[in-house]
C-alpha cells in the first residue's frame, strides 16, 4: 500500500509508523498540513506540494480542525479516486459536536459549557462549583488549560482564551490522582495507560511532565467499555479516549475523545506496538 499521514512528517507517531509499515513492505509518506494546495475556477482539484495526492490508497489525517480545506479535499479523493480516509474531519469537528455526542449517547462526562465571552458568566455562575477547568477550545496536548479557583479568576481567563477567537470551555473540575488515555483503533481497544501529573500540576499529560504506567483493561471492563463506545458513537476510526475516575465517588468520566491521538507514551509505558497495530489495519483496506 502507499499511505500518506497527512500533517506529520518528522515526529515519534510518523517515524514508528513509517518503520512497521516499511517492515511490512508499505510505502508510507508524510507532509505538512501546510502543503496542500486546492484549485479551483478552472476545474477543481487538490494538489500536494512535492508529492501526487490521489497517488495514495489511504491518508491517516493528523490535520487539526482548523484547516477546513483538507475536509474538502478529502472528499474529493474519496469520491473521485476511493482513497480511504481514516479520521477524515468530519466526525467531532468542534468542541460542541464531542459533548454532544456524549449527552445524546448518555456517556458520562463532567459538568460543561462552551462559552466565547466572559459577558455571558452570570448566566452561567449558578451551576458552577469552584473549582473549575477553563482551557481553549481549539488547542490540545493539555496546552492553554488551567485550574480557576474564583469567579476573578475565571473571568480573567476566559478573557484571554476569548482573544484567541477560539471558544472558551468551562468545565466542573472532577478530584483525581490521573487520567486514563485509552488507545482505540475501530472501536476496540488495544492498549492503555494511566497518566499521573507531576508534583504541583493537576494535568497528567506526559508533554508536559507527567508520567505513565499501564492500565490493565482486563481488570477494568467498566473502562474498556466506556472507551469503546466513545469512539465508535464519535464515529473516530482511531482515538485516543481520555477517561478521569473521581477518586471521591469513583466515577469514571469522559474527558476528551481525540481524533489526532499521540502513542509514543503509550508504547512507552504499555510495550504495546501501537504503531503496529495501526499498520495492520490499514491493511484491511488493501485493494
Amino acid at each position: 500500500m502507499k499511505i500518506l499521514i497527512a500533517g506529520l512528517t518528522t515526529n515519534y507517531q510518523f517515524k514508528r509508523l513509517k518503520e512497521e509499515g516499511g517492515k511490512l513492505g508499505h510505502i508510507v509518506d508524510g507532509c505538512k498540513s501546510t502543503d496542500l494546495i486546492i484549485k479551483s475556477g478552472n476545474g477543481f482539484g487538490v494538489e500536494l506540494l512535492g508529492k501526487e495526492l490521489s497517488s495514495y490508497d489511504l491518508i491517516y489525517s493528523f490535520v487539526t480542525r482548523r484547516r477546513w480545506g483538507w475536509y474538502q479535499a478529502f472528499k474529493y479523493l474519496q469520491e473521485n479516486f476511493s482513497t480511504k480516509i481514516i479520521n477524515d474531519l468530519s466526525a467531532l469537528p468542534t468542541p460542541v459536536s464531542e459533548y454532544f455526542v456524549q449527552d445524546v449517547n448518555a456517556l458520562p462526562a463532567p459538568k460543561t459549557f462552551t462559552i466565547y465571552s466572559s459577558k455571558v458568566i452570570p448566566e452561567i455562575f449558578s451551576e458552577l462549583t469552584f473549582p473549575l477547568i477553563v482551557k481553549n477550545g481549539i488547542v490540545h496536548k493539555g496546552k492553554e488549560v488551567f485550574k480557576v479557583e474564583n469567579e476573578r479568576e475565571l473571568i480573567e481567563k476566559t478573557d484571554e482564551i476569548g482573544k484567541t477567537g477560539n471558544p472558551v470551555v468551562v468545565r466542573q473540575f472532577i478530584p483525581n490522582d490521573g487520567d486514563i488515555r485509552v488507545f482505540t483503533i475501530d472501536g476496540r481497544a488495544v492498549a492503555a495507560m494511566k497518566r499521573i501529573p507531576s508534583e504541583g500540576e493537576f494535568r497528567s499529560n506526559i508533554s508536559l511532565g507527567g508520567t505513565g504506567e499501564k492500565f490493565d483493561l482486563s481488570q477494568n471492563f467498566e473502562i474498556k467499555t466506556l472507551a469503546e463506545k466513545a469512539s465508535s458513537v464519535a464515529k473516530i476510526l482511531i482515538a485516543g479516549v481520555d477517561i478521569i475516575i473521581d477518586k471521591d465517588t469513583n466515577k469514571p468520566y469522559i474527558l476528551e475523545i481525540n481524533s489526532c491521538p499521540q502513542f509514543e507514551g503509550l508504547e512507552k509505558y504499555t510495550g504495546e506496538n501501537v504503531a503496529l497495530s495501526i499498520i495492520k489495519y490499514f491493511e484491511k483496506f488493501q485493494k
